[in-house]
Protein backbone atom coordinates (compact mmCIF):
# COMPACT_ATOMS: atom_id res chain seq x y z
CA UNK A 1 0.00 0.00 0.00
CA UNK A 2 2.71 2.36 0.91
CA UNK A 3 4.46 2.27 -2.56
CA UNK A 4 1.25 2.75 -4.05
CA UNK A 5 0.35 5.58 -2.29
CA UNK A 6 4.38 6.55 -3.36
CA UNK A 7 3.73 6.58 -7.18
CA UNK A 8 0.21 8.64 -6.83
CA UNK A 9 2.07 11.10 -4.91
CA UNK A 10 5.19 10.75 -8.04
CA UNK A 11 2.05 10.87 -10.61
CA UNK A 12 0.38 13.96 -8.89
CA UNK A 13 3.31 16.15 -9.07
CA UNK A 14 5.99 15.02 -11.67
CA UNK A 15 4.95 15.69 -15.15
CA UNK A 16 7.66 14.28 -16.76
CA UNK A 17 11.26 13.23 -16.84
CA UNK A 18 14.56 13.28 -19.14
CA UNK A 19 17.69 11.70 -18.12
CA UNK A 20 20.88 12.59 -19.66
CA UNK A 21 24.72 12.58 -19.92
CA UNK A 22 26.47 16.12 -19.17
CA UNK A 23 30.26 15.93 -18.98
CA UNK A 24 30.22 12.15 -18.10
CA UNK A 25 27.90 12.90 -14.85
CA UNK A 26 23.98 11.24 -15.49
CA UNK A 27 21.49 14.19 -14.78
CA UNK A 28 17.63 14.49 -14.72
CA UNK A 29 15.50 17.10 -16.29
CA UNK A 30 12.04 17.29 -15.05
CA UNK A 31 8.55 19.03 -15.13
CA UNK A 32 6.06 19.59 -12.32
CA UNK A 33 2.09 19.33 -13.04
CA UNK A 34 0.71 22.84 -13.47
CA UNK A 35 -1.10 22.44 -9.82
CA UNK A 36 2.19 21.38 -8.08
CA UNK A 37 3.35 23.69 -5.15
CA UNK A 38 6.77 25.61 -6.16
CA UNK A 39 9.23 26.79 -4.26
CA UNK A 40 10.10 30.53 -3.07
CA UNK A 41 11.81 32.12 -5.72
CA UNK A 42 10.99 30.06 -8.76
CA UNK A 43 8.30 31.15 -11.24
CA UNK A 44 8.42 28.12 -13.55
CA UNK A 45 7.79 24.35 -13.13
CA UNK A 46 11.32 22.76 -14.77
CA UNK A 47 13.75 21.79 -13.16
CA UNK A 48 17.10 20.29 -13.59
CA UNK A 49 19.59 18.18 -11.15
CA UNK A 50 22.63 16.36 -11.22
CA UNK A 51 22.65 12.55 -9.86
CA UNK A 52 26.69 12.74 -9.62
CA UNK A 53 27.01 9.48 -10.81
CA UNK A 54 29.15 8.64 -13.55
CA UNK A 55 27.74 8.03 -17.01
CA UNK A 56 27.74 4.11 -17.94
CA UNK A 57 25.12 2.45 -20.03
CA UNK A 58 24.05 -0.29 -17.34
CA UNK A 59 24.09 3.62 -14.97
CA UNK A 60 21.75 5.26 -17.73
CA UNK A 61 19.44 2.26 -17.87
CA UNK A 62 18.94 2.30 -14.16
CA UNK A 63 17.99 5.75 -13.70
CA UNK A 64 16.00 5.70 -16.74
CA UNK A 65 13.78 2.86 -14.76
CA UNK A 66 13.84 4.97 -11.47
CA UNK A 67 13.73 8.97 -13.12
CA UNK A 68 10.52 9.56 -11.48
CA UNK A 69 11.58 8.47 -8.09
CA UNK A 70 14.54 10.81 -8.36
CA UNK A 71 12.65 13.73 -9.79
CA UNK A 72 10.09 13.75 -6.86
CA UNK A 73 12.93 13.19 -3.93
CA UNK A 74 15.02 15.99 -5.49
CA UNK A 75 11.77 18.62 -5.95
CA UNK A 76 10.91 17.63 -2.25
CA UNK A 77 14.27 18.05 -1.49
CA UNK A 78 14.03 21.94 -2.40
CA UNK A 79 11.19 22.70 0.43
CA UNK A 80 13.54 20.95 2.86
CA UNK A 81 15.36 24.58 2.47
CA UNK A 82 15.01 26.82 5.32
CA UNK A 83 13.62 29.71 3.14
CA UNK A 84 11.25 27.38 1.79
CA UNK A 85 9.79 26.17 5.08
CA UNK A 86 6.63 27.56 6.43
CA UNK A 87 7.56 27.27 10.11
CA UNK A 88 11.13 26.45 10.52
CA UNK A 89 12.49 24.77 13.73
CA UNK A 90 15.06 25.48 16.50
CA UNK A 91 17.56 22.91 14.84
CA UNK A 92 16.89 24.65 11.04
CA UNK A 93 18.95 27.61 12.72
CA UNK A 94 20.81 26.75 15.01
CA UNK A 95 23.83 25.90 13.66
CA UNK A 96 23.93 29.08 11.29
CA UNK A 97 23.60 31.11 14.09
CA UNK A 98 26.70 29.65 16.05
CA UNK A 99 28.53 30.08 12.38
CA UNK A 100 27.57 33.32 12.06
CA UNK A 101 28.75 34.19 16.04
CA UNK A 102 31.97 32.05 15.13
CA UNK A 103 32.92 34.65 12.04
CA UNK A 104 32.17 38.08 14.58
CA UNK A 105 34.25 36.72 17.39
CA UNK A 106 37.88 37.49 17.52
CA UNK A 107 38.86 34.64 19.23
CA UNK A 108 37.42 30.56 18.00
CA UNK A 109 38.79 28.92 21.01
CA UNK A 110 34.98 28.63 22.22
CA UNK A 111 33.97 27.67 19.16
CA UNK A 112 33.43 23.56 20.00
CA UNK A 113 32.65 24.39 23.81
CA UNK A 114 29.18 26.26 22.34
CA UNK A 115 28.77 23.30 19.74
CA UNK A 116 29.13 20.68 22.77
CA UNK A 117 26.43 23.10 25.04
CA UNK A 118 24.38 23.16 21.70
CA UNK A 119 24.36 19.07 21.14
CA UNK A 120 24.24 18.25 24.77
CA UNK A 121 21.71 20.67 26.62
CA UNK A 122 19.51 22.26 24.41
CA UNK A 123 19.32 20.20 21.21
CA UNK A 124 17.20 17.77 23.16
CA UNK A 125 14.73 20.51 24.72
CA UNK A 126 14.49 22.78 21.08
CA UNK A 127 16.12 21.22 18.43
CA UNK A 128 12.45 19.61 16.79
CA UNK A 129 10.46 23.15 18.28
CA UNK A 130 9.45 25.31 15.92
CA UNK A 131 11.05 28.56 16.48
CA UNK A 132 7.19 30.17 16.83
CA UNK A 133 6.11 28.17 19.60
CA UNK A 134 9.42 28.73 21.79
CA UNK A 135 7.48 29.96 24.46
CA UNK A 136 9.10 31.77 27.95
CA UNK A 137 7.55 29.04 29.94
CA UNK A 138 9.48 26.40 27.80
CA UNK A 139 13.22 28.85 28.34
CA UNK A 140 12.48 28.69 31.99
CA UNK A 141 11.66 25.12 32.43
CA UNK A 142 14.73 24.44 30.44
CA UNK A 143 16.73 26.44 33.33
CA UNK A 144 15.23 25.02 36.57
CA UNK A 145 15.93 21.43 34.83
CA UNK A 146 19.65 22.69 34.06
CA UNK A 147 19.37 23.78 38.11
CA UNK A 148 18.84 20.02 38.74
CA UNK A 149 22.22 19.34 37.93
CA UNK A 150 25.46 18.36 40.15
CA UNK A 151 27.44 21.55 41.22
CA UNK A 152 26.93 23.49 37.74
CA UNK A 153 27.55 27.04 38.76
CA UNK A 154 26.16 30.06 37.53
CA UNK A 155 29.06 31.01 35.30
CA UNK A 156 28.80 27.58 33.74
CA UNK A 157 25.13 28.45 32.67
CA UNK A 158 25.78 31.47 31.64
CA UNK A 159 27.40 29.80 28.51
CA UNK A 160 24.43 27.53 28.30
CA UNK A 161 22.07 31.09 27.78
CA UNK A 162 24.56 32.44 25.50
CA UNK A 163 23.91 29.76 22.95
CA UNK A 164 20.40 29.75 23.78
CA UNK A 165 20.06 33.43 23.02
CA UNK A 166 22.46 33.52 20.01
CA UNK A 167 20.31 31.26 17.94
CA UNK A 168 16.80 32.78 19.28
CA UNK A 169 18.72 36.22 18.62
CA UNK A 170 19.60 35.06 15.18
CA UNK A 171 16.17 34.20 14.28
CA UNK A 172 14.94 37.44 15.27
CA UNK A 173 17.25 38.98 13.16
CA UNK A 174 15.90 37.09 10.40
CA UNK A 175 12.45 37.45 10.43
CA UNK A 176 12.08 33.43 11.35
CA UNK A 177 10.27 35.17 14.42
CA UNK A 178 8.13 38.63 15.63
CA UNK A 179 9.75 38.41 19.34
CA UNK A 180 12.29 36.89 21.28
CA UNK A 181 11.02 34.81 24.41
CA UNK A 182 14.28 35.07 26.08
CA UNK A 183 14.12 38.54 26.86
CA UNK A 184 11.75 37.55 29.83
CA UNK A 185 13.96 35.38 31.49
CA UNK A 186 16.72 36.15 34.11
CA UNK A 187 20.01 34.18 33.26
CA UNK A 188 20.85 34.39 36.74
CA UNK A 189 19.29 32.33 39.67
CA UNK A 190 19.50 30.61 43.01
CA UNK A 191 19.02 27.33 41.48
CA UNK A 192 23.04 27.75 40.17
CA UNK A 193 26.85 28.13 42.44
CA UNK A 194 28.02 31.31 42.41
CA UNK A 195 31.35 31.81 41.82
CA UNK A 196 33.35 31.36 45.35
CA UNK A 197 35.55 33.70 46.51
CA UNK A 198 39.15 33.71 45.77
CA UNK A 199 40.32 36.35 48.77
CA UNK A 200 41.99 33.97 50.70
CA UNK A 201 42.40 31.16 47.72
CA UNK A 202 46.65 32.06 47.69
CA UNK A 203 49.66 31.18 48.34
CA UNK A 204 51.47 33.39 50.58
CA UNK A 205 54.65 34.74 49.83
CA UNK A 206 56.21 32.14 51.93
CA UNK A 207 54.23 29.15 50.65
CA UNK A 208 55.33 30.75 47.46
CA UNK A 209 58.84 30.60 48.30
CA UNK A 210 59.07 27.49 49.79
CA UNK A 211 57.18 26.19 46.21
CA UNK A 212 60.13 28.58 44.24
CA UNK A 213 63.38 26.76 46.71
CA UNK A 214 61.73 23.52 46.69
CA UNK A 215 64.66 20.83 45.88
CA UNK A 216 62.88 17.40 45.41
CA UNK A 217 64.74 15.93 48.32
CA UNK A 218 61.91 14.51 49.99
CA UNK A 219 60.80 13.16 46.78
CA UNK A 220 60.12 9.67 44.93
CA UNK A 221 62.25 8.84 41.91
CA UNK A 222 58.81 10.08 39.88
CA UNK A 223 58.74 13.12 41.39
CA UNK A 224 62.26 14.02 41.00
CA UNK A 225 62.03 12.88 37.32
CA UNK A 226 58.99 15.61 37.43
CA UNK A 227 60.90 18.14 39.19
CA UNK A 228 62.44 20.22 36.50
CA UNK A 229 59.50 21.25 34.23
CA UNK A 230 56.80 21.98 37.28
CA UNK A 231 60.01 24.01 39.23
CA UNK A 232 60.31 25.67 36.00
CA UNK A 233 56.75 25.73 35.68
CA UNK A 234 56.02 27.24 38.43
CA UNK A 235 59.19 29.90 38.52
CA UNK A 236 57.51 31.13 34.93
CA UNK A 237 54.19 31.16 36.92
CA UNK A 238 54.93 33.21 39.95
CA UNK A 239 57.30 35.73 38.89
CA UNK A 240 55.38 36.72 35.55
CA UNK A 241 51.60 36.04 36.88
CA UNK A 242 50.69 34.96 33.24
CA UNK A 243 47.61 32.60 32.48
CA UNK A 244 48.08 28.95 32.82
CA UNK A 245 47.42 28.40 28.78
CA UNK A 246 49.95 31.51 28.05
CA UNK A 247 52.56 29.89 29.78
CA UNK A 248 51.85 25.89 28.33
CA UNK A 249 52.03 28.67 24.38
CA UNK A 250 55.49 29.88 25.81
CA UNK A 251 58.14 28.84 22.92
CA UNK A 252 62.02 29.57 23.57
CA UNK A 253 61.54 31.99 20.69
CA UNK A 254 59.52 34.35 23.29
CA UNK A 255 62.31 34.06 25.91
CA UNK A 256 64.98 36.96 25.18
CA UNK A 257 67.79 36.47 27.35
CA UNK A 258 69.82 39.28 25.87
CA UNK A 259 67.03 41.46 27.61
CA UNK A 260 65.63 39.45 30.11
CA UNK A 261 62.10 39.75 28.36
CA UNK A 262 59.42 37.04 27.93
CA UNK A 263 56.60 37.96 25.40
CA UNK A 264 53.21 36.31 25.81
CA UNK A 265 51.18 36.79 22.18
CA UNK A 266 49.26 33.14 22.15
CA UNK A 267 47.64 31.22 24.98
CA UNK A 268 45.66 27.51 24.75
CA UNK A 269 42.64 27.35 25.90
CA UNK A 270 39.82 23.87 25.81
CA UNK A 271 42.74 22.65 23.18
CA UNK A 272 43.49 25.67 21.01
CA UNK A 273 46.04 27.24 20.30
CA UNK A 274 44.61 31.13 19.90
CA UNK A 275 45.68 34.72 20.93
CA UNK A 276 45.78 36.02 24.63
CA UNK A 277 42.61 36.35 26.16
CA UNK A 278 43.15 40.49 25.69
CA UNK A 279 43.74 39.95 21.83
CA UNK A 280 47.42 41.62 22.62
CA UNK A 281 50.87 40.63 22.93
CA UNK A 282 52.70 41.56 25.88
CA UNK A 283 56.07 41.51 26.99
CA UNK A 284 57.06 41.39 30.53
CA UNK A 285 60.44 41.63 32.48
CA UNK A 286 61.94 38.63 33.45
CA UNK A 287 63.65 38.52 37.02
CA UNK A 288 67.20 37.39 37.25
CA UNK A 289 66.31 34.46 39.17
CA UNK A 290 63.53 33.43 36.82
CA UNK A 291 66.46 34.12 33.44
CA UNK A 292 68.78 31.54 35.51
CA UNK A 293 66.25 28.84 36.02
CA UNK A 294 65.10 28.67 32.47
CA UNK A 295 68.47 28.77 31.34
CA UNK A 296 69.31 25.75 33.13
CA UNK A 297 65.74 23.68 31.86
CA UNK A 298 66.63 25.18 28.04
CA UNK A 299 70.30 23.44 28.28
CA UNK A 300 70.79 22.03 24.52
CA UNK A 301 66.96 21.45 23.62
CA UNK A 302 65.99 21.89 20.27
CA UNK A 303 62.48 21.54 20.95
CA UNK A 304 59.74 24.66 19.63
CA UNK A 305 58.14 24.90 22.85
CA UNK A 306 59.51 25.15 27.01
CA UNK A 307 56.56 22.72 28.47
CA UNK A 308 56.64 19.79 25.89
CA UNK A 309 53.92 16.64 26.59
CA UNK A 310 56.28 13.86 26.34
CA UNK A 311 53.71 11.90 24.74
CA UNK A 312 53.07 14.14 21.70
CA UNK A 313 56.45 16.08 21.49
CA UNK A 314 54.62 19.67 21.59
CA UNK A 315 52.47 21.65 23.28
CA UNK A 316 49.95 20.58 26.17
CA UNK A 317 46.73 20.85 24.57
CA UNK A 318 45.12 20.73 27.91
CA UNK A 319 46.34 22.47 30.62
CA UNK A 320 44.61 20.32 33.28
CA UNK A 321 47.29 17.58 32.44
CA UNK A 322 49.52 19.77 34.17
CA UNK A 323 47.76 19.83 36.70
CA UNK A 324 47.35 16.34 37.26
CA UNK A 325 50.55 15.01 36.22
CA UNK A 326 52.70 18.11 38.05
CA UNK A 327 51.11 20.56 39.99
CA UNK A 328 48.71 17.87 42.24
CA UNK A 329 51.61 15.83 43.45
CA UNK A 330 53.90 18.53 44.41
CA UNK A 331 51.80 20.63 46.45
CA UNK A 332 50.83 17.04 47.73
CA UNK A 333 54.36 16.17 48.78
CA UNK A 334 54.61 20.13 50.11
CA UNK A 335 52.20 19.53 52.31
CA UNK A 336 50.42 22.77 50.78
CA UNK A 337 46.63 23.71 50.47
CA UNK A 338 44.78 22.51 47.71
CA UNK A 339 44.76 25.75 45.49
CA UNK A 340 44.23 26.08 42.06
CA UNK A 341 47.17 25.82 39.24
CA UNK A 342 45.41 29.33 37.69
CA UNK A 343 45.54 31.15 41.21
CA UNK A 344 49.40 31.27 41.11
CA UNK A 345 48.85 34.69 38.74
CA UNK A 346 46.70 36.07 41.93
CA UNK A 347 49.58 35.22 43.95
CA UNK A 348 51.97 37.11 41.73
CA UNK A 349 49.48 40.11 42.33
CA UNK A 350 48.66 39.84 46.05
CA UNK A 351 52.56 39.28 46.88
CA UNK A 352 53.74 41.79 44.75
CA UNK A 353 51.82 44.47 45.87
CA UNK A 354 52.77 43.18 49.02
CA UNK A 355 56.21 43.77 48.40
CA UNK A 356 56.09 47.80 47.56
CA UNK A 357 55.69 47.05 43.83
CA UNK A 358 53.17 49.59 42.53
CA UNK A 359 49.62 48.36 41.01
CA UNK A 360 50.26 50.16 37.82
CA UNK A 361 53.25 48.22 36.97
CA UNK A 362 51.45 45.06 38.66
CA UNK A 363 48.55 45.56 36.18
CA UNK A 364 50.62 45.88 33.03
CA UNK A 365 52.44 42.50 33.66
CA UNK A 366 49.05 40.86 34.04
CA UNK A 367 47.93 42.24 30.96
CA UNK A 368 45.03 44.08 32.57
CA UNK A 369 43.43 47.20 30.58
CA UNK A 370 42.93 49.27 33.89
CA UNK A 371 44.06 48.99 37.51
CA UNK A 372 40.58 48.35 38.72
CA UNK A 373 40.53 44.99 37.34
CA UNK A 374 43.53 44.05 39.11
CA UNK A 375 42.29 45.43 42.59
CA UNK A 376 38.84 43.55 42.10
CA UNK A 377 40.05 40.42 41.19
CA UNK A 378 43.59 40.22 42.03
CA UNK A 379 45.12 41.55 44.91
CA UNK A 380 44.13 39.41 48.65
CA UNK A 381 44.54 43.02 50.51
CA UNK A 382 44.10 41.56 53.87
CA UNK A 383 47.67 40.29 53.81
CA UNK A 384 49.47 43.45 52.45
CA UNK A 385 51.04 44.61 55.71
CA UNK A 386 49.18 47.89 56.72
CA UNK A 387 52.12 49.57 58.97
CA UNK A 388 54.03 49.52 55.31
CA UNK A 389 51.30 50.81 53.99
CA UNK A 390 51.05 53.79 56.59
CA UNK A 391 55.21 54.16 56.05
CA UNK A 392 54.83 55.11 52.52
CA UNK A 393 51.72 57.48 53.51
CA UNK A 394 53.68 59.43 55.55
CA UNK A 395 55.16 61.08 53.22
CA UNK A 396 52.19 63.20 52.11
CA UNK A 397 52.56 65.35 55.25
CA UNK A 398 56.22 65.43 55.36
Amino acid sequence: MKELNNISNTMDTIKSVRCYEENSIIKIDYRVTPNAKLPKGKTGNRFRSSTSKPYSTMAMKYFEKHKFEYALEHYESLFQNLENKDEPTFGDVAELALTEAESNRRKTNGTKDYQRILKNDIAPIFWDMKLTLIKVKDIKAWQREEGTKKQISQSRFNKKFYVLKRVLDYSLENGYIETNPIVYVRRSSKLFKKQQKLDDNYFSKEQMRLILDDTCENGTAIDKAKHDFINTYMHVAFLTGARVGEIASLTWDDISFEDNLITYATSIHKGVLDVTKTDEVRVVPMVNELAKVLKKFKGNTDKKYIFINSKTGSYYKDTRSITDTYYSPLIKRLKLPKIVLYNTRHTFASVAVEKGIPITTVSKCLGHKSIEVTSRFYLKIGKINQDDIRNQLEILSA
